[in-house]
């Protein structure tokens, strides 16, 4: 029988979560790092734990590094310890009760860390170190030569990328330096005095033990995924990794050979994910760019820590997700535009790569958020950190327990507080153990290739100490999760620091003092409705003007779906009446309700196209939904595809005027939908649910008065058969109807859907006039 191999691959999250995305100081070379290698196996109380008072005794007193630089190298490896929620909830509150900087020494000071994996977490900072000769030349000396490319060549060609996400990039930083790797982990004794391992060098268990932080596989026949310790002291490997289990130690050399054979590619790694991964439709593939969009997971097969979710140019429209899926997640958003992105869920870490022009609002992120090469991006984030790297015009709204990171490359940074909630908010929290203290999302820490900046020393290398700016209380508002869902939480969790606090009270303070001037004007009736139009038009053209048009049109639905239920299905109801609906990965919508609460077999979606001239000609104006004014896009309107769907289009922006009902096909002149003029201004979808009855009530007074009739089909004319001329008040118990101002269903035509209309104004006319009415169905 065939001995089962052993794969042994790099872990992703000490790359992912641990090496800074700058280049190490000179501190951190190997040189110094054996160095400190000997000196704490040789002291007392830095082995096999090492504490903070050592570490900084070693940081700054040996290696000459700042202590916030030595804190930020200690706490970053904390992250990565896997400390329960409870824990890291008992530290925060001992935090917090901090007063002085001698109180937060005492409690650091409890802080330990192992100090083999430390070592090595120091080590692969070494991941994003540039070397001088690919900074000059950028690629490879040209060759006429072609030949496969070698570890080194991959880590050259990779050196100018973000390498924390490349597994590519891992293994070959693995192969290219393990044998330094394993030479930290070597005892003193068995080095030459140049720091080099011995021919016959042993290396304990513990020792390979500590590998873990780095390295983890499994054996051919079993998915289990095992340290690699576990794997290389049972079975043939046992023999193949040079293991003694008498001295409990392996032979360096023969281990080397064993790992350099046994490694390969993260089989959980983003190569992976995009290769082989679940792919998901949460984005619409709507027409044009979006097309592109796409989306990966292997949450259902990675293992903790490996799991994670790829979304790749999400393009013009909002993506809200809640969801088991996304728990426990590392997420990298790449490529996005003029999206608005909601990860409702607790998260383990968020990447947002080279994104434009978009929101994005995050559950709790367990231990970091990284922005890189990002522009016009706001960001809205609980996390253990968050970092900024060659991005510009960013806006941060952070609540975290650590210092932003603000990295080479930036320009025109704003950091604000933490501005919104949503009703789980603060269960997710409690469950990747963040608090609400301690919160210092406004004392940044600005890292350079040198360390930190010094604020005289401004140079290309180095982050600009101008880069950032604290956001000033006057630009700042709040921002509204606009979608419903199950919880307890309804305010920003611990509240906003009290000079933010006393804007958004002034603010309420204005806007309450504007509504007393307007109520004091007494206006008439024509002066009202003319004040009300200048008001709108005011307010769609800063709409327009800031981009949050863009905004609130991409919340309203795609799809109706059910309120969140009990059972705990994955819904987000609309906060302006439409639905959004955020289902678990892969898992199909519940079924939509109708007006009565009763499942509905399907509701359709629509499609209209408004065009400038007569036959499908000049500009063009596309609606998925209700538009309340469109007026801005279009000057006119001469033709009308309407491509699927049943509309109601109106003369005056929110739905006033003239009124035309339209069903699938083509308009190719105004004449054709009866208009009376070229003016279209906004638009109403009739969503239709199976099971209607349709019936209504008529009433020869106004405010439901006089004689009544109970109408259930159409009818071709009143004056034939009720001797009616008027109708001055209904109620729509059922179904959709239209009222016609001419018998034979011709003339001004005036749309009804379940509800009550006490005079005529209520369905839109200026008389009672209803002289034919016939259902609108499907």
């Amino acid at each position: 029988m065939e001995e089962d191999s052993v794969s042994i691959w790099p872990r992703m999250e000490p790359f992912l979560l641990g090496a800074l995305q700058v280049a190490p100081s000179s501190k951190l070379s190997l040189h110094y790092l054996r160095k400190m290698a000997t000196y704490v196996r040789a002291r007392d109380g830095c082995f096999p734990v090492l504490g903070w008072p050592m570490w900084r005794h070693i940081a700054c007193g040996k290696l000459q590094l700042p202590e916030d630089l030595a804190w930020l190298y200690f706490e970053t490896f904390d992250l990565l310890s896997g400390h329960t929620a409870e824990e890291r909830l008992e530290r925060a509150e001992c935090l917090s009760q901090c007063s002085s900087k001698s109180e937060l020494d005492q409690q650091r000071n409890k802080f330990t860390v192992d100090t083999l994996q430390f070592l090595l977490f120091l080590y692969i900072q070494q991941l994003n170190r540039v070397s001088l000769r690919t900074s000059l030349i950028g690629e490879e000396w040209p060759s006429h030569r072609t030949r496969s490319p070698s570890p080194s060549d991959r880590e050259a060609k990779t050196s100018s990328q973000n390498k924390n996400w490349d597994d590519q990039a891992h293994l070959s930083f693995v192969q290219s330096h393990l044998g330094e790797i394993l030479e930290l982990l070597v005892e003193p004794g068995q080095l030459s005095q140049s720091g080099q391992a011995l021919r016959d060098c042993q290396i304990s268990l513990e020792a390979v033990r500590s590998l873990g932080l780095l390295l983890e596989g499994s054996v051919s026949c079993c998915r289990t995924v095992q340290p690699v310790h576990r794997l290389l002291t049972k079975g043939p490997a046992q023999t193949q990794a040079g293991y003694s289990s008498l001295s409990r130690s392996f032979s360096l050399h023969t281990l080397l050979s064993c790992l350099h054979h046994s490694l390969t590619l993260n089989p959980f790694g983003i190569t992976a994910c995009l290769r082989s991964g679940k792919k998901l439709a949460w984005a619409q593939q709507v027409e044009g760019a979006m097309k592109r969009a796409k989306i990966a997971r292997n949450t259902h097969t990675a293992p903790p820590g490996s799991k994670m979710v790829l979304m790749s140019q999400v393009f013009k429209q909002t993506l809200a997700k809640t969801s088991d899926k996304l728990t426990g997640a590392n997420i990298k958003i790449h490529r996005c535009s003029d999206a608005f992105i909601y990860l409702l869920s607790p998260l383990r870490s968020v990447s947002l790569d080279k994104c434009r022009d978009s929101l994005v609002v995050l559950g709790p992120v367990e231990t970091s958020v990284h922005i890189h090469s990002c522009h016009n991006v706001r960001l809205v984030c609980v996390a253990g950190r968050v970092a900024v790297g060659a991005s510009s015009r960013c806006t941060i709204y952070a609540l975290t327990p650590n210092r932003p990171l603000l990295l080479p490359g930036n320009t025109d940074i704003t950091l604000g507080p933490f501005h919104t909630f949503y009703p789980s908010l603060e269960d997710h929290m409690a469950s990747v153990g963040l608090a609400v203290v301690p919160n210092i999302w406004d004392q940044p820490l600005l890292l350079g290739t040198e360390g930190l900046v010094n604020p005289a020393l401004n140079t290309s290398s180095n982050p600009d100490p101008g880069c950032y700016r604290l956001l000033p209380p006057a630009e700042f508002h709040a921002l509204v999760v606009p979608f419903q869902m199950e919880g307890d939480t309804c305010e920003v969790p611990g509240g906003l620091p009290a000079a933010y606090q006393a804007a958004v009270e002034e603010k309420q303070k204005r806007i309450q003092n504007w509504q007393k001037t307007v109520m004091e004007a007494r206006l008439n009736k024509e002066q009202k409705r003319q004040f009300q139009e200048l008001v709108e038009v005011k307010f769609h053209e800063w709409l327009l003007e800031t981009g949050n048009r863009q905004e609130l049109d991409s919340l309203i639905p795609p799809t109706l779906a059910s309120p969140l239920d009990s059972n705990g299905s994955d819904t987000l109801q609309g906060a302006a009446g439409g639905q959004s609906h955020i289902e678990a990965a892969g898992e199909p919508p519940p079924p939509p309700l109708d007006h009565r609460g009763l499942p509905t077999q399907h509701i359709k979606m629509g499609r209209i196209i408004f065009y400038e001239d007569k036959n499908f000609q000049g500009r063009r104006y596309e609606c998925d939904s209700d538009c309340s004014d469109f007026h801005a896009y279009l000057s006119r309107c001469n033709s009308i595809r309407v491509e699927t769907g049943a509309w109601v289009v109106y003369e005056r922006p929110n739905y006033m005027g003239y009124q035309y009902v339209l069903t699938r096909g083509e308009y190719p002149e105004y004449q054709r939908w009866t208009g009376l003029n070229d003016r279209l201004s906004s638009c109403k979808m009739i969503h239709f649910t199976s099971g209607t009855l349709y019936k209504m009530q008529l009433y020869e007074r106004a405010d439901f008065g006089g004689q009544a009739f109970e109408a259930t089909e159409d009818c071709p004319s009143l004056l034939e058969k009720f001797r009616w001329r008027e109708v001055n008040s209904c109620k729509v118990f059922d179904g959709w109807w239209v009222f016609y101002e001419h018998p034979n269903y011709r003339g001004r035509q005036y749309f009804l859907e379940k509800g009550e209309y006490c005079k005529p104004g209520d369905w839109g006319a200026s008389s009672p006039t209803v002289l034919s009415f016939r259902r609108f169905t499907e």
